[in-house]
C-alpha cells in the first residue's frame, strides 16, 4: 500500500522518476532475457540484436548511422541505437555491481541515474518510431506534409537536447549536429507575412465545425440534458 501510494503521489505532483525506473526494470529484464537467448517481441524487439559479445558500450568509431538528417527512418534508427546503447550500458553497470557482491537493491540504486537515462531514451525511441510509422497511414497529401515536418522537428529537437548521447555513442558526427541546429531553425519558421493568428482565424471560419454559430451536436446532445435539469 505504501509503495502504491508513493507512485500515485509521485506522478500526481509531476515527478515521473518512479515510473521511469519501473520502465528501466522492464528493460533490464528484457535485455537479460535477450542475452539468455529468448526472442523478444514488440517494442523491445530491438534488444534481440544485443549480446555481450556483439554490442560494446563504446562509441561506434564516429560512424554516423544517419545518411540524411531529413530522412525520418534514418533518424529513427539513430534513436533505436541510442536506446540500445544506453540500455546495455546501464544493465552492465548493474550486473557488474551484482558480481562484486552488492545487494540487488544497492546495485539498482547506485545506477539509478543511468537506468533513468536508458528508460528516457527507450521512450523517446518509441515516440519517434510510432510517429514515423503512422505517417504512412495519412492519405491526405497536405496533412501528411505538415505532420512529416512536425515529426522531423520533434526528432531533430530531441537530438539537439541530447547531443551528448548521440555523440558519445558515435551515432552522429559533429558536422551533422551543426546541420541539425540549422535545420531546426528552418522548420520553426512560420508564415512569411507574419500574420499567424489572422490566418488561423480565417482557417477556423472555413472549418465545417463553424458553419453555424452553435454546432448541431449541441442541440442533439447537450440541450436535451439541460432541459432535464
Amino acid at each position: 500500500m505504501v509503495f502504491i501510494r508513493s507512485v500515485i503521489v509521485g506522478t500526481y505532483e509531476g515527478e515521473n522518476t518512479v515510473m521511469m525506473l519501473q520502465t528501466a526494470r522492464f528493460l533490464f529484464k528484457s535485455y537479460t532475457a535477450a542475452l539468455s537467448g529468448e526472442h523478444l517481441e514488440g517494442i523491445v524487439s530491438y534488444l534481440n540484436e544485443m549480446s555481450l559479445q556483439r554490442v560494446q558500450a563504446q562509441p561506434l568509431a564516429g560512424r554516423s548511422v544517419v545518411t540524411d538528417i531529413n530522412d525520418l527512418r534514418s533518424l529513427e534508427e539513430a534513436y533505436k541505437k541510442r536506446a540500445a546503447w544506453l540500455v546495455v550500458a546501464a544493465s552492465r553497470n548493474v550486473q557488474t555491481d551484482l558480481k562484486r557482491g552488492k545487494r540487488k537493491e544497492d546495485a539498482w540504486n547506485k545506477n539509478s541515474v543511468d537506468l533513468v537515462r536508458a528508460s528516457d531514451a527507450h521512450c523517446h525511441y518509441v515516440v519517434v518510431k510510432i510517429f514515423v510509422d503512422k505517417l504512412s497511414e495519412i492519405q491526405d497529401v497536405a496533412a501528411n506534409r505538415i505532420l512529416s515536418s512536425l515529426c522531423l522537428l520533434y526528432a531533430l529537437h530531441g537530438i539537439s537536447k541530447n547531443t551528448g548521447d548521440f555523440l558519445q555513442a558515435g551515432l552522429l558526427t559533429t558536422s551533422q549536429l551543426e546541420q541539425i541546429q540549422q535545420r531546426i531553425k528552418d522548420l520553426l519558421v512560420g508564415r512569411y507575412d507574419g500574420n499567424v493568428y489572422e490566418n488561423m482565424f480565417e482557417w477556423a471560419k472555413k472549418s465545417p465545425l463553424n458553419k453555424t454559430q452553435v454546432h448541431e451536436s449541441f442541440h442533439k446532445y447537450l440541450k436535451p440534458l439541460q432541459s432535464k435539469l
